[in-house]
């Protein structure tokens, strides 16, 4: 189980450096050759079709929680039973992605109605909206029981091809000056390939049985898991959907550009997240529950870590990137510093929730916590509207910011009292070493002042910053929770992982 999570890590890292490089590539050049109100639209486009999304990702997370149990004890019967019926789940929500995909194509072009016209972007809607539904009728089933069985990597490859072959095709077909609307049809249609190619690879590597009869109650918290996919899809989401509706198309291209800094950032401790949590789910499943309790410790500590070093870095070098990034665009403000510090500190305290969430959907505890996921929402949309005709940009931030801290309130207690029964003062302990080693590590680095012009100057200026960040942090945790820290980076080496 250990060499697996090394795996896992391994291919999940370079499936994120691939994706990041990707993500500054491309929309770098769409900005550059169709202009920021064309990023941005693209994006909300994105943005309106993933809402679809929330079915798969509620049921999931359920699904992956009900296979833990038939992979650790090896019972290939409730596999595929489980397996089928989510396959029919599934195709139910293909159709109703085809049928949403076409409302929106229809509907869209009267909600943005600025500079573009109606067959341009109902023309966009159906080609992005392509590889959306076609993921449900072919891989997300297998993609979900690779990762309950900790073989991610596979997915993981199979990703890493199909982004590196969208990214080449579309440098190419910008460059020889292609419309838009064929850009996004090839990418489509590699994207469509991906689901077809983790389906083939599970039906050879597992046997799978597809003769058997459905059970709904193998995955009878498949509507209590759409609770949490909401709050995770709020939180994604929604300051584009508000951007989009209440401000402009060059404010969501503002943000997108952030969002790649922090989705990226995010994405790289997602790696270590997703690696290990199969593993927690194996040991549940196996009731293991004094070792789930030392395991969590180490792997939180270890979470707040690179957290708090990866974070702290970006506060002080974004704002250099995106000047790089975004040299010689005039069309809009890319230069918004209290709205990056913001979404940068939501974004943070997500990543620090994440063990957290970790235990509480490997255990299939949807129902317990899904009333916390809806305030969440509620809290991030409610706050972001309002607040978005005043601030902007830093509006939407703020709603963000607020609602993170609310679920990641919630997520401590729901611990601390189910599950792992975890010591209310020593998780506030916790959330305080790193907060506080957070603001310190900004405000000692934020008078390290270097003029950045190009990449390779803002590459080497991010490596020291985090170089010495790394150490300012190492001695602030080692000052103040020095046993547990000793014991995360005993993790981070391998030398105490999960087994």
């Amino acid at each position: 189980m250990k060499k697996r999570a090394i795996i896992n890590i391994v291919f999940s890292l370079l499936l994120q450096f691939v994706t990041i490089v990707s993500g500054f590539i491309v929309p770098r050049m769409i900005i550059e050759t169709f202009g920021s109100e064309t990023n941005g639209l693209l994006n909300s486009i994105t943005s309106f079709i993933a809402y679809i999304t929330l079915l798969q990702s509620g049921v999931g997370g359920v699904i992956r929680a009900a296979l833990y149990k038939p992979l650790a004890l090896k019972n290939h019967h409730d596999l595929c039973v489980i397996l089928k019926t989510t396959e029919s789940f599934f195709k139910k929500i293909a159709y109703f992605t085809i049928l949403y995909i076409v409302v929106l194509s229809l509907l869209f072009p009267y909600i943005i109605t600025r500079n573009f016209s109606f067959l341009y972007t109902f023309s966009l809607v159906i080609i992005v909206g392509i590889s959306t539904a076609a993921q449900y009728f072919f891989g997300i089933t297998y993609q979900m029981l690779l990762e309950a069985d900790q073989k991610s990597y596979v997915y993981s490859l199979v990703q890493i091809i199909t982004i590196i072959l969208n990214t080449i095709s579309s440098i190419v077909l910008i460059n020889l000056n292609y419309s838009i609307q064929f850009v996004k049809f090839i990418s489509s249609i590699f994207f469509v390939l991906r689901p077809l190619a983790i389906n083939i690879y599970a039906k050879r590597k597992y046997h799978i049985n597809t003769n058997l009869e459905i059970d709904n109650d193998m995955i009878s918290q498949r509507w209590d898991g759409v609770a949490q996919a909401i709050a995770y899809f709020v939180h994604s989401k929604t300051d584009v959907f508000v951007l989009t509706i209440f401000s402009s198309l060059s404010n969501v291209s503002v943000y997108s550009v952030y969002a790649l800094v922090t989705s990226g950032l995010t994405a790289l401790i997602e790696c270590v997240d997703k690696a290990v949590r199969a593993a927690f789910g194996n040991i549940i499943a196996l009731k293991e529950n004094e070792k789930l309790c030392s395991s969590f410790n180490a792997y939180n500590c270890l979470i707040h870590l690179l957290s708090t070093v990866i974070f702290s870095t970006a506060c002080i070098t974004i704002f250099n990137f995106v000047h790089v990034y975004t040299k010689n665009v005039n069309d809009a403000n890319y230069q918004q510093t209290l709205f990056g510090v913001l979404i940068l500190t939501a974004e943070y305290m997500y990543c620090l929730r994440m063990p957290y969430n970790a235990i509480i959907t490997t255990a299939g505890k949807f129902k317990e916590t899904k009333k916390s996921a809806y305030l969440e929402a509620l809290i991030n949309i409610i706050v972001s509207c309002i607040l978005v005709k005043l601030f902007g940009l830093v509006g939407v931030a703020i709603g963000t910011l607020f609602a993170m801290i609310y679920r990641s309130i919630s997520f401590g207690l729901f611990l601390s009292s189910n599950i792992l029964n975890l010591n209310k003062f020593q998780q506030i302990k916790r959330y305080l070493t790193s907060l506080i080693t957070y603001i310190l590590s900004i405000f000692i680095l934020n008078n390290v002042n270097v003029a950045v012009e190009g990449y390779f100057e803002w590459v080497v200026y991010a490596f020291c910053i985090f170089i010495i960040d790394t150490l300012i942090v190492f001695i602030l945790n080692l000052l103040m929770r020095k046993e547990e820290t000793i014991k995360a980076m005993g993790m981070l080496l391998g030398r105490k992982c999960l087994k």
